[in-house]
């Protein structure tokens, strides 16, 4: 089952697991920044009046560590990570390591799914939120299920394969909620810390994709 928002949840406790860089590039597929605040909102449903606990861990990749081109983009990357921790998310990082070309690669799969094992029986959640495209979740997906957990897969809808779509109880699609975010900025153009439409409403330093 397709959804484009989480749907009528009442007195639950919500854990989220969000795959930053797929975010990232589901995001930039159309063009747009990410309101991070809007996004913790939507996955754990934290619209007037309702009356959920949720919690929210973002899994960034960084770019490798005593690498020397690549560490004004690790700088960036790290003051996107503060500006996450100040604002309330949980973050787990992972160092990446050079892929050749000026590339880096740092998967956090692994930690987002060892997390997710552990996490649940700490906080037992009603329902998890995973933010990701990736198949390999399809197992993870199945297991919190047989615990009894409602999974939520939360990606761009027609980027999801069938074996990630068949392991969740529902599919959110990410794609009405991206669109109403800002067109993408321009590195170095505009306050970041004001959003176009003159909102209140934070903006995190620009962030960095793994390439």
């Amino acid at each position: 089952m397709t959804q484009t928002s989480p749907g009528i949840r009442s007195n639950q406790r919500i854990l989220a697991l969000v795959d930053e860089s797929h975010l990232l590039s589901a995001a930039r597929s159309l063009n747009k920044s990410i309101d991070w605040i809007a996004v913790r909102e939507y996955l754990l449903d934290e619209g007037d009046g309702a009356d959920n606990v949720g919690e929210i861990v973002v899994y960034v990749g960084l770019p490798p560590i005593f690498v020397p081109e690549f560490q004004e983009l690790r700088a960036r990357k790290l003051r996107f990570v503060h500006w996450l921790r100040i604002h309330g998310f949980l973050v787990v990082t992972k160092d990446g390591v050079p892929s050749g070309d000026n590339h880096y690669k740092a998967d956090v799969d692994l930690l987002m799914a060892v997390d997710a094992m552990d996490l649940v029986n700490q906080i037992r959640p009603e329902t998890v939120v995973l933010l990701t495209g990736d198949p390999d979740f399809a197992h993870l997906g199945i297991s919190l299920r047989r615990r009894g957990i409602r999974v939520e897969v939360a990606t761009i809808e027609q980027s999801i394969g069938g074996e990630l779509r068949a392991s969740a109880s529902a599919v959110l699609d990410l794609k009405p909620l991206l669109s109403r975010f800002d067109v993408l900025r321009v590195e170095g153009k505009g306050d970041p810390q004001t959003r176009p439409d003159g909102s209140s409403r934070p903006l995190p330093p620009e962030d960095v994709e793994p390439e």
